[in-house]
């Protein structure tokens, strides 16, 4: 997200190269969230990685430029505004006017005069829809970084040094990383500031500074070779999204790939494409410009019925929609991007002439910056009047109906289940799983409702010997368990569930919603986790006319805890948006497409623990009897 050339004429093919591909892996990951419905074939996770290159990059830049062209903090810091903000702030107010114009189609976005303030000023702060650190426009998380980066680096270029501006900047960064390991701060600043991936900016500056001193050049061919091998290999194949592992994966990894390109580059090695030059110049378009091409497909598709869900039209899908942004990206860079700060380079940081630059260059520096200041407060006011305007055309969209509780249970005080409210599954019922449910394995214990797993034998009270169906044609079962079920289904409102998931091998404790007349087939899993997995909580949601013709959504959310204490599990439904949350944090966000989505049918509350099964895999016997926990439930209805 910075310019690819180092001084005057000169490029980095490297640079522009590795910015083409940052941009392309960021689209492609983003083909499974704005698009979350075209089939793909294999994981794109590794796609994040796309920004981890961009940070390795910046930082090299950072390094680069201002060593082979000298330059006070206050130019460095209009400079570096002057290229990142101001598109930003176009893109951050395009999407204000889509949310105006057209809320449903912008998903996940909430309409608030402080959130798109603080987005504006790059200031870190929650998100007041998701409950996490992501500004208006999402992706100008990226730039709240960048801009926190630049702020550093201008306040090192009062040391000449540039080996002494590198021993600084990584002893800062590496202290805020230790703290941040060390308490894991949810305040939006020290999270932010302090989390580990700032030390990818520190990783492209140590390239940078290998660069200028020529030790790049000096790489061998075949070590080279290793080099960018190695880290391709380790972006698509290890990547790790978790703060520190995501450092030592796809950061070093990065690193990697640059090294070798420069090496390569220095040797001639790297033919000059122009096709890869201009990606690389139009990288930060296409980055800023992806989202609305993607959302756009996401609405085609559903207003033209396309079965993008089924494999090869999911990927033709895929494929297309990737192209798309990237022809937009460029489109945008050529005609929107390249003409603007070409303008604001003119009117903000003109040069006095060769004679005069050395006297007039401090009054010359501050006049810049304070250009680009007036500049940047006059965008942000104008964005600030929309917001106003927008607050109060938008409020007759917000009313709903209010929720109300319909159903509460506090085991703490409850001595029994409420059988009014629920009824037990009994037998075999589902995937395989090798467990007998039985309401005796329902009680109260200790202040919560307890469905345990045991190991006992019990017979199969359908049991048919001729039956082709295996919940019938199994004789006898070595394990048994419980589940209930709402006896009402409900359409709309919120769910609220207190619990504490078991331990072991082969546990697969679930609380979610399922329709009861099967066809069309919808179903939300509020919680779902396997004992071999146990710290992930795996939510989804699924719907489509059977079970072989499903579109899915689903997160995965890292909780340490899962199993040691009590988490807060929360669903709320409207005709707009099924949405869950994990104590507070927003973790998974769908929108029904269309009066007739599944998802706008009614479903069943289900609580259940299974043993094994098609998920659950080998149950580690040692590990029951496995209690499945619940504190409370709270039962909210937002039907009139």
């Amino acid at each position: 997200m910075s310019d690819s050339s180092v001084s005057g004429n000169e490029e980095i093919r490297a640079v522009k190269y590795l910015r083409a591909a940052a941009a392309i892996l960021v689209v492609f990951i983003h083909t499974g969230v704005y698009t979350e419905q075209f089939y793909w074939p294999t994981p794109r996770a590794f796609g994040a990685a796309g920004v981890d290159l961009f940070f390795v990059i910046s930082g090299f830049i950072m390094m680069v430029v201002t060593a082979q062209r000298p330059t006070g903090p206050g130019e460095f810091l209009a400079r570096r505004l002057i290229r990142v903000a101001p598109l930003y702030w176009l893109f951050t107010l395009a999407i204000l006017a889509v949310c105006l114009a057209w809320p449903a189609a912008m998903l996940h976005n909430l309409v608030t005069f402080d959130h798109i303030a603080l987005s504006l000023l790059f200031i870190p702060h929650f998100n007041p829809l998701e409950d996490n650190y992501t500004p208006f426009f999402k992706l100008g998380w990226t730039l709240n970084y960048e801009i926190y980066f630049y702020f550093v680096f201008a306040a090192l270029l009062v040391l000449r040094s540039i080996r002494l501006r590198l021993a600084i900047l990584a002893f800062l960064f590496s202290a805020a990383t230790a703290f941040y390991l060390a308490v894991l701060p949810t305040n939006p600043f020290l999270h932010i500031y302090c989390n580990p991936i700032v030390l990818e900016f520190v990783i492209g500056a140590a390239v940078g500074y290998l660069y200028v001193r020529g030790k790049a050049a000096k790489i061998a061919p075949g070590a080279a070779a290793a080099l960018i091998g190695g880290g391709a290999f380790v972006i698509v194949v290890l990547f790790d999204s978790d703060d520190f592992a995501r450092v030592r994966t796809a950061g070093l990894a990065s690193a990697a790939l640059l090294l070798g390109l420069l090496a390569t580059e220095a040797r001639g090695r790297l033919p000059r494409s122009p096709m890869l030059m201009l990606l690389g110049d139009a990288s930060y378009s296409i980055y800023l410009a992806h989202p609305i091409v993607l959302t756009l497909a996401r609405i085609g598709a559903r207003a033209l019925h396309l079965p993008v869900e089924r494999p090869l039209a999911g990927m033709v899908a895929v494929v297309s929609t990737l192209a798309l942004s990237i022809a937009a990206g460029v489109v945008v860079h050529l005609l929107v991007e390249k003409p603007m700060l070409a303008v604001l380079r003119r009117r903000l940081l003109r040069r006095a002439s060769e004679r005069t630059a050395a006297v007039a260059a401090p009054s010359l520096e501050h006049g810049a910056a304070r250009r680009a200041g007036v500049a940047a407060l006059l965008l942000c006011a104008f964005g600030v009047a929309a917001i106003a305007l927008a607050e109060r055309g938008v409020a007759a969209e917000q009313k709903h109906t209010p929720a109300r509780l319909v159903h509460e249970e506090d085991f703490a005080r409850a001595g029994a289940l409420d059988d009014n409210f629920w009824s037990y599954e009994i037998g075999f019922i589902r995937n395989r799983e090798e467990q007998y449910y039985r309401p005796s394995n329902v009680f109260v214990a200790d202040g919560a409702l307890v469905l345990e797993g045991r190991a006992e034998g019990v017979v199969n009270a359908r049991y048919d010997r001729a039956s082709s169906d295996w919940t019938r044609s199994t004789l006898c079962a070595e394990f048994t368990s419980g589940s209930i079920v709402s006896r009402r289904s409900m359409r709309y409102g919120s769910v609220e569930i207190v619990a504490r998931a078991p331990k072991g091998a082969g546990t697969w404790p679930a609380i979610w919603m399922l329709g009861e007349d099967g066809a069309p087939y919808r179903e939300i899993d509020i919680l779902e986790a396997v004992g071999k997995q146990p710290d992930i909580v795996f939510t989804s949601a699924h719907a489509g006319p059977t079970l072989d013709q499903l579109t899915n959504w689903s997160a995965e959310t890292n909780v340490p805890t899962l199993s040691s204490q009590w988490h807060s599990y929360r669903l709320d439904w409207s005709s707009e948006t099924i949405a869950v949350s994990i104590d507070g944090r927003r973790v998974l966000a769908v929108a029904p497409r269309g009066a007739d989505d599944p998802l706008r049918r009614p479903m069943h509350i289900r609580i259940n623990l299974a043993l094994g099964g098609s998920w659950g895999g080998p149950i580690d016997k040692s590990a029951l009897p496995a209690r499945f926990e619940i504190k409370s439930i709270r039962v909210y209805s937002n039907e009139t």
